[in-house]
């Protein structure tokens, strides 16, 4: 966490409020404190690449928040009772909490692969039977729930004028597309349950009504209020839970306690799809993000899917892998060079601040930094900032072209300020960019050669080149002909050969292809 600042100097961030519907300024209910609640997974198998998203979702959203100086309460939630959970505990003839436990232990390790930092609590619903208990007796006791027979607990919809403002919906629209149950004991055919009789061979908790389990929305209202508060600043979750768990929540937090709002900010990201299909493990048509991520990396897997604006959907393909890979390609490339320039000198980045040397890329690089963090506090513009950061890069490159540009501690202080720029600005919040260039440009390339069908040995692999690339070593040679060092020029020709490019000079120029 960043050292704790006065929050007169935390800068200002805007939002989609899903409850407004409108882009709103954050303004958190204790000045330079920030409550923050994100909804996890339902522990009954592996999680799937569109639940990968929602955890890295909210891990940019926990890192944009520190970074701009709130103090963070940080709590996702993993839900460890349902009834898929002790559906998958039959079919593997186990109990259900071993099936829970196996699979939250899974789900630590995708995120671990993916680096996403610690909540400041992981909470499960199991853990927090007493708190939902006193909740339900809240709701009841205040008219907002009742007790039918056989020790079912209801939320009584009637009872909360407001349900749908969350969604958008209204009462007799969402009334009139339901199907009337038969015998139901429902005095709503929208109310829902708070607490589950039990069933032989289930799992069950003693309560006022009897054994039993909670329901699924509950958990996360009692969740919330004990880390949190009554009220809290953020809320976030796929746009899948607007309704009908989100509403729920609402409705339960407001209606159990009397007070409004239970979240001031609500934050949903858009579906991943595959086929033109919502990806969900019930569907049976979800890449699971273990398959990924063994096949390519977690920091393939963050940039992909924090690239686009979370609150648009993914249309999930081979092709958008494919461009994830080549764009972090870009990055590391002139992470590389700028590496290498820096070492030419052997000093510091600090060391040639002190010295007061500055230069024209070294500004273009504060400006990025500024540009980029203003596109992150516009309700995360993922896909402006990495726009800032290639056209950074694409300066970079020009400069390196330049005639002797290598030589001047000034373009080597610009190529520090840009290694800043990738680990810090941009990797500091997204996660990509800060790992070892030439080890990340080795995997990356086999990753391009794996997509692409073919296969590779580790001499290619080490070789292989981009087009910008390459066009940066024309562009050298062209530069290193112009001053007559046909020397240099001829160097740079045959390292192009020796990594399989040829080169032909013609009338309008030269070309290249791969040998």
């Amino acid at each position: 966490m960043n050292p704790a600042r006065s929050f007169q100097s935390i800068r200002q961030i805007r939002l989609t409020n899903t409850l407004s519907g409108k882009k709103e300024l954050l303004e958190t209910l204790q000045p330079g404190k920030l409550s923050f609640y994100s909804c996890g997974p339902t522990v009954y198998g592996l999680i799937h690449i569109g639940n990968l998203r929602g955890g890295l979702v909210a891990d940019m959203f926990f890192r944009y928040f520190q970074r701009v100086g709130y103090e963070v309460i940080y709590v996702r939630n993993y839900t460890d009772i349902d009834d898929k959970i002790i559906q998958r505990a039959r079919d593997e003839n186990i109990q259900s909490e071993e099936i829970a436990k196996k699979y939250t232990q899974e789900v630590e390790k995708d995120y671990a692969w993916v680096g996403m930092l610690e909540p400041t609590h992981k909470t499960k619903a199991t853990e927090h039977i007493p708190e939902i208990i006193l909740m339900i007796e809240q709701m009841i006791h205040r008219g907002n729930a009742y007790v039918v027979e056989g020790g079912e607990v209801l939320y009584a919809i009637d009872q909360f004028p407001l349900y749908g403002k969350l969604s958008h919906k209204k009462l007799d629209d969402l009334i009139s597309g339901i199907r009337v149950e038969v015998n139901s004991k429902k005095r709503n055919p929208l109310d829902f349950i708070l607490w589950k009789p039990a069933k032989p061979e289930e799992p069950y908790w003693e309560s006022p009504w009897g054994p039993g389990r909670p329901g699924w929305h509950i958990e996360c209202s009692a969740m919330a209020r004990k880390w949190l508060g009554d009220c809290i600043d953020v809320h976030h979750g796929g746009e899948d839970l607007i309704f009908p768990h989100h509403e729920n929540e609402i409705a339960q937090s407001e209606g159990a306690l009397g007070k409004a709002p239970f979240v001031k900010v609500w934050l949903h990201h858009a579906f991943l799809t595959l086929s033109e299909k919502k990806m969900s493990k019930s569907l049976g048509n979800g890449l699971t993000a273990r398959d990924f991520l063994s096949r390519f990396s977690g920091e393939v897997a963050r940039y992909l899917l924090l690239s686009i604006h979370y609150r648009s959907i993914i249309n999930f393909s081979s092709d958008l892998i494919a461009q994830a890979v080549s764009n972090l390609q870009r990055i590391y490339e002139a992470k590389a060079r700028a590496q290498d320039l820096l070492c030419s000198l052997g000093k510091s980045r600090s060391d040639l601040r002190a010295e007061g040397i500055w230069g024209e890329f070294a500004a273009s690089c504060e400006k990025a930094r500024s540009v980029m963090d203003e596109h992150f506090a516009n309700d995360f513009n993922t896909p402006a900032v990495l726009g800032e950061l290639f056209t950074l890069i694409r300066e970079f490159n020009r400069t390196l072209a330049e005639p002797l540009a290598q030589a001047t501690p000034s373009a080597i202080l610009g190529a520090s300020e840009l290694i800043g720029v990738i680990e810090e600005d941009l990797g500091g919040i997204l996660g990509v960019g800060r790992l070892e260039a030439k080890h990340a440009l080795e995997d990356l390339a086999r990753m391009k050669v794996s997509l692409s069908g073919g296969e590779t040995s580790e001499t290619e692999v080490k070789n292989l080149l981009t087009e910008e690339e390459i066009l940066a070593a024309i562009e050298a040679r062209a530069v290193a002909r112009k001053l007559k060092d046909y020397a240099a020029a001829d160097a740079i020709r045959k390292d192009l050969e020796r990594k399989g490019v040829l080169i032909q000079d013609g009338p309008v120029g030269t070309s290249w292809v791969y040998q």
